[in-house]
């Protein structure tokens, strides 16, 4: 993502204002893995959650570049990728489809990175109680 965008990816990460629907499960994500930081690497922005080595960030971006949404993972034990963070765009809000399409899209790139990892046969979410949901059903 481009260090332009800093301000709205740190509006989607840190002050968006649908946190309140997620809460318990960003606080389990903090207290379990640390807190997400924005970072500059290489002419662009990442994110990194604590000390955890690996974590990878996706990132939905409209045509003119601004972020819609970010999805911020990490492989959490040998068959598992973790998702940590979720951020969508609130103002999709108003076309729900919108935020639906992005967030699904966001969803099948974490499963499509999961299947390509050897070993991983699992997607947990922290958001949602740490559920596993299995890649090969």
């Amino acid at each position: 993502m481009p260090v332009e965008q800093r301000a709205a990816l740190e509006q989607l990460l840190f002050f968006n204002v649908n946190q309140h629907r997620v809460r318990v499960g960003i606080q389990q994500s903090i207290e379990t893995y640390g807190v997400p930081e924005i970072f500059e690497q290489d002419g662009g922005l990442r994110v990194r959650v604590g000390d955890i080595a690996g974590v990878q960030t996706l990132f939905a971006i409209s045509e003119l570049g601004r972020p819609l949404g970010v999805a911020v993972f990490v492989r959490s034990a040998h068959e598992r990728f973790a998702v940590l963070h979720l951020g969508l765009e609130p103002r999709l809000g108003a076309t729900p489809e919108v935020n639906t399409r992005v967030l699904l899209k966001l969803m099948h790139e974490i499963r499509s990175a999961a299947r390509r990892t050897r070993g991983v046969d699992r997607i947990e979410f922290v958001y949602k109680d740490r559920q596993a949901v299995r890649l090969h059903a």
